[in-house]
């Protein structure tokens, strides 16, 4: 942590706290500087300061240079160790890594946790801070609460930013000179200002409020919901059990309710309140769409297409009639089917027609069925529940389908899926609808297919490795996108797009292509596609550096492309020898690709298998998926 190599590069000991508190009169000058900050903070204070009273937790609010203005808590209860103080200053010259100084630092809001702590003294305590800007965006002051690691709550560090956004809101309108209501006098205040729904109940159980998320999540439009008893309320009676007889919290549960809007699925977490004789005197409950939960999942491990229709380069006839198509079809949701050789950039036709598509504001989600072990495709793309199988995931894991509701999912490589699977996905397809392994609810999904395979399904339906009913279902629509030895004209158009693209990104000088290494370039079959020209070209790009790309500095496949007729380096002493050796090097270009090797010479598989017997062609020992 780079806080804790400041503070060992300040040569502090993290066996001795350092203390420094500002003089009786420095504080009056400070409290008074920041006069408006504390009048328009301290009802904020004193409401967030009723959610953790008795838990062994303080409120702080601080200025911008980490100096204590004002304080609620339970001291007392956190003990000898951590003592706060109006006018001491918790920055991380005297106190070591912590909350507030490094919000002082890094200007955003932070938690640190127990032994974060440079100093040892402060092990026993979890601080949440935040900082609080004026108007104009700088720092003006930092909020935080801090308090025995043992309480604390995954939701602290969000209701310390809420209060600080709050108390932010209340500034800014104060600045402007207009007449304000103090319309926040109670808890309420902060839970408006949650994204996420909030219950809270007393020691009965009996609801006390939901702030609109939880009842927009709910589907409840009016106060009918006072008085009602939790376990009621989402129709599970161990919730109270759990949390107000046994005293326990509850972590990210999740659960399904049934409401006049149809099915609502959502995550729970519950905290109980204890009172200062440490007796349970109610609770609050954070509500979490699941919906909402798999958009953020998806937005952070980059669930999304970039590519457009405008981004497939290429001029050949064969492409463009293969884009329009794309196009007529996007607006449909109907299953499609890209067939294609690999490399061809049936990936890019997917995020294309997704972004045209309705569902082109939701997810994308690709999946390379030959990339998962067969034992897990089940559960990888349909999930599965807590318990399903030794190893599973406390709580339960969504699969694939449930991330891409209401977007598109892109299965790759469909061809390699195993039979079983295949069954089950033939149901989501027929139904709409998802059951995890392990479980029995089904769970609705909106959702655009999109399939993709290098294979001839067709071929595979006969021989039995593939069901011929699933193919139906997912070949609606059929798109095949060209090989590049298809598409006449566009070999140099990606060779200049290529150059660019890999000039830039390695921060090169922009080279050129010479007139022979565009003849190699294309006169060459490229069994391996655009994939195949794109590393081509960034091996050249990378050895030119920024000077002229000759057909020395193209790899060796295609080097010998350019040499002139009496040059060639064949040795033969008959026409078998010379068909003998062609071959040979025809596999070695497609990387022993059987099906590219064939198509590349302009002949059927079953020639070629027997054309490599008939010369007793050797296939290397280590080469894997030889085919």
């Amino acid at each position: 942590m780079s806080s804790w190599q400041r503070c060992l590069a300040k040569n502090l000991d993290p066996e001795v706290v350092q203390t420094s508190r500002a003089s009786e009169n420095e504080i009056e000058i400070r409290r008074k500087s920041n006069r408006k900050l504390i009048e328009v903070a301290k009802p904020f204070l004193e409401r967030l300061y009723q959610l953790v009273k008795g838990s062994g937790f303080v409120v702080l609010l601080l200025d911008h240079e980490a100096c204590i203005l004002e304080l609620l808590g339970d001291q007392d209860i956190i003990g000898e160790n951590c003592t706060f103080r109006i006018g001491e200053f918790w920055n991380e010259e005297n106190k070591g890594t912590n909350a507030m100084g490094l919000v002082k630092i890094e200007k955003k809001p932070l938690q640190v946790f127990a032994a974060e702590h440079f100093f040892r003294k402060n092990h026993g305590i979890t601080c949440s801070g935040a900082p609080i800007r004026g108007e104009n965006g700088e720092m003006i002051g930092i909020l935080d609460v801090s308090g025995d690691y043992h309480n604390a709550h995954a939701h602290t560090l969000g209701m310390v930013v809420a209060a600080a956004e709050a108390i932010e809101n209340l500034l800014r309108l104060e600045s402007a000179n207009r007449e304000i209501i103090r319309a926040y006098n109670n808890v309420n205040a902060i839970l408006q200002y949650m994204s996420e729904g909030l219950i809270s109940f007393d020691e009965a159980g009996r609801v006390t409020k939901l702030n609109p998320v939880a009842q927009k999540i709910l589907h409840i439009n009016s106060e009918s919901y006072k008085g009602q008893l939790i376990g009621d309320l989402l129709k599970n009676s161990k919730i109270s059990t759990v949390m107000l007889t046994e005293g326990r919290r509850i972590n990210d549960r999740e659960m399904t309710l049934d409401t006049g809007s149809g099915q609502v699925r959502f995550l729970f977490s519950g905290q109980p309140i204890i009172d200062k004789n440490q007796e349970v005197c109610g609770g609050v409950a954070i509500l979490r769409e699941v919906k909402n939960i798999h958009r953020l999942v998806n937005k952070i491990v980059g669930a999304r297409a970039h590519f457009t229709f405008e981004d497939i380069i290429g001029q050949s006839s064969s492409l463009q009639k293969s884009i329009q198509v794309a196009k007529d079809v996007a607006d449909s949701m109907s299953s499609i089917y890209l067939q294609g050789e690999s490399g061809t950039g049936k990936e890019m036709f997917a995020q294309a027609l997704h972004n045209a598509s309705p569902v082109c504001h939701g997810p994308f989600v690709a999946i390379n069925c030959a990339a998962i072990p067969r034992e897990l495709m089940q559960s990888e793309l349909f999930g599965y529940e807590e318990g399903a199988f030794t190893g599973a995931k406390r709580g339960g894991r969504p699969g694939k389908f449930e991330l891409a509701n209401e977007g598109t999912i892109f299965l790759d490589e469909v061809g390699d899926m195993p039979l079983e699977t295949q069954v089950s996905l033939l149901r989501v397809l027929q139904e709409k609808q998802v059951v995890r392994v392990g479980g029995f609810k089904p769970i609705a999904v909106t959702i655009r297919v999109i399939a993709a395979t290098n294979r001839n399904l067709k071929e595979e339906v006969r021989r039995g490795n593939f069901r011929a009913d699933l193919y139906y279902r997912l070949n609606v629509i059929n798109i095949s996108v060209p090989p590049l030895r298809h598409r006449k004209g566009d070999t140099l158009l990606l060779v200049d797009y290529y150059i660019n693209k890999f000039s830039q990104l390695l921060q090169l000088p922009l080279c050129e292509l010479d007139r022979k290494a565009a003849e190699a370039l294309e006169s060459y079959s490229w069994p391996g596609n655009v994939r195949e020209l794109s590393n081509a070209i960034e091996h050249a790009v990378i050895l030119a550096k920024g000077r002229i790309i000759t057909t020395e500095l193209l790899p060796e496949s295609l080097q010998s492309l350019s040499e002139p007729p009496e040059k060639a380096k064949i040795n033969v002493s008959s026409m078998e020898d010379l068909e003998k050796t062609l071959i040979i090097e025809a596999l070695e270009m497609a990387g022993w690709n059987i099906t590219h090797c064939a198509s590349a010479l302009g002949i059927a598989r079953n020639t070629l298998y027997r054309k490599i017997k008939t010369y007793h062609i050797s296939i290397p020992r280590d080469l894997n998926g030889f085919k």
